[in-house]
């Protein structure tokens, strides 16, 4: 009668063990699912995060473009201050100025010329 109760002795560790393991089951599926949503949705999402990497990129690229605008702006700034005859020029071209003294001639379009209005007969 002994070997019976160790028998129903180590079938009911064995049943308890695999409802054990079944809880553990459960539990790490349970984890993992959370674990799964919380990293779609929310303020630290995976979709998030990707999303401020794009963002950072393109910040990025705007920051490098920005940069060789100011550059070139700088460039220009020295030429300008290092040669007034580049002053000069502009506002010559530009702004229409003359030096003192100088005669400016203007050729414009030509006048659109009026005919006479033909008389009818």
């Amino acid at each position: 009668m002994r070997t019976g109760q160790v028998i129903a002795s180590a079938q009911e560790e064995i049943a308890a063990a695999r409802s054990a393991r079944k809880r553990r089951f459960v539990f790490v599926v349970a984890l993992a699912i959370l674990i799964a949503a919380s990293s779609v949705v929310g303020k630290k999402s995976l979709v998030k995060v990707f999303q401020m990497n794009k963002t950072t990129n393109e910040l990025q690229r705007e920051i490098a473009r920005l940069r060789q605008i100011n550059e070139d702006l700088a460039r220009e700034l020295q030429a300008f201050t290092h040669n007034p005859s580049q002053v000069e020029a502009i506002a010559r071209e530009d702004l229409g100025l003359v030096k003192p003294g100088e005669i400016v001639y203007q050729f414009g379009p030509p006048r659109p010329t009026t005919a006479p209005p033909v008389s009818p007969r």
